[in-house]
């Protein structure tokens, strides 16, 4: 599978490193400029390029990895007819108070889905910090981390949990774009580490 990722930081490095072991090709941008990003490229290997986000959303996938406001100066019809994987999380002190947000009037991939005119969102990769994430899937443990993922279209859900179940986790359907609440940073399942059973107790009480 072809993977763009809107952004270039730790995040989609730690993401397109664990994606290109399970087999598949990645482009990554950055807003400061594309020449900063040879360097990543070049330590990620030949399934790794850089690109414009013209290129980045022409992949099977794109994946948000951004700070969460930096969304708000991206076109909103960039991503329309395209698949997306929303893996950041928003910081009321960082990313502004938005109050639909902090009343908890809507999900943030929600208002994420509302303001990409005919994008279709799945929530996934926020939850565990990517470091741990990275350590998370070489360990050789006896049970399987769980990482969540939330959406409405369920071709897409089957896709990016089969991507999740590549790089060595086990993936745990939260519900829908409704439901994806339950798994943001306000949350007790963030940065919770456990396994399928652990993770479902965690999210339902």
């Amino acid at each position: 599978m072809k993977i763009g990722f809107i952004g270039g930081g730790h995040v989609a490095q730690v993401l397109a490193k664990l994606f290109i072991e399970a087999g598949h090709t990645v482009v990554l941008t950055n807003k400061h400029g594309l020449e900063r990003l040879q360097p990543v490229v070049e330590r990620l290997g030949s399934q790794a390029q850089v690109g414009n986000l013209a290129e980045v959303v022409r992949q099977d996938l794109v994946v948000l990895a951004v700070p969460y406001k930096a969304l708000f100066e991206l076109d909103t019809q960039l991503l329309e007819g395209k698949n997306v994987i929303d893996a950041t999380n928003y910081f009321p002190h960082r990313d502004g108070d938005i109050a639909e947000l902090r009343e908890h009037r809507l999900g943030t991939t929600q208002l994420m889905a509302r303001h990409f005119e005919g994008a279709t969102f799945v929530k996934a990769f926020n939850t565990i910090p990517v470091a741990d994430l990275a350590r998370l899937a070489v360990a050789k443990k006896t049970k399987k981390v769980a990482l969540p993922l939330a959406g409405d279209d369920l071709p897409l859900k089957q896709k990016v949990a089969a991507l999740i179940r590549e790089i060595g986790f086990t993936a745990y359907d939260v519900g829908s774009l409704a439901d994806s609440p339950k798994m943001q940073s306000d949350t007790p399942v963030f940065l919770f580490v456990g396994d399928e059973k652990e993770l479902s107790k965690k999210i339902n009480g």
